[in-house]
């Protein structure tokens, strides 16, 4: 909605208000009028510009704050479809990534694929996922956990166990990340068996393949 100009009213009379006076009171009022109905923006566009402005990154209504003040909006998603293991039992394995569906400002590292880089500061919900297998019989366990910047996160780390030989099973968990421009993260691994591994599945012909982990990233 625009400004509205200035319209000068009748002054009104102590003893008595003329007809002459009231007209132009009557024609203020439709000037008034007028230019509110050709300044009027409805409040259901206004939301959908603010949901636009929000979502392309241009500064509208909405201030960012969960990401640095105008900055574009950051999001991505990163699998991969390799077998992933690790090399010793009981060891940090770090997961690479090896292929990215979506990507802003949240990339893969060129030289090290299990790293993830931020080009934007703020507050990230990201979603880990991982189908876990079993080559063996017997009992064995995975552990997973994020780093940042090459440092375990405190408290983070998720256990899961297989018991079957070519058992399966999905593990995820989803949490909020305050992260500084120029961070990485990295999701880590480890196994108590050499016969316990990160294992996809090839597309069938009922199926499209399955991944062996799944990352998703998310600014807010």
């Amino acid at each position: 909605m625009s400004k509205i100009l200035n319209v000068r009213l009748p002054n009104a009379d102590a003893q008595a208000y003329s007809p002459q006076n009231f007209n132009q009171l009557v024609r203020s009022l439709e000037q008034v009028i007028f230019q509110l109905n050709n300044s009027y923006t409805p409040q259901a566009t206004e939301n959908n510009q603010t949901t636009l402005d929000w979502y392309s990154g241009a500064l509208g209504p909405l201030f960012q704050g969960a990401l640095q003040s105008g900055e574009p909006f950051a999001y991505g998603e990163f699998l991969d479809f390799d077998i992933q293991s690790a090399d010793t039992v009981d060891t940090p394995t770090a997961i690479t990534w090896g292929t990215t569906a979506y990507s802003r400002n949240v990339e893969i590292d060129g030289t090290y694929p299990s790293r993830v880089n931020f080009a934007r500061s703020g507050k990230y919900f990201i979603y880990f996922t991982a189908e876990l297998h079993s080559e063996s019989a017997n009992t064995k366990r995975f552990y997973f956990w994020p780093r940042l910047n090459g440092v375990d996160i405190t408290g983070s780390t998720m256990v899961d166990t297989l018991h079957n030989n070519d058992q399966r099973q999905v593990t995820s968990r989803g949490a909020l990340f305050q992260i500084n421009r120029g961070d990485y993260l990295e999701a880590m691994f480890a196994v108590d068996d050499l016969d316990a591994d990160l294992h996809g599945l090839a597309a069938t012909a009922f199926c499209p393949a399955t991944p062996s982990v799944t990352l998703v990233v998310i600014g807010i």
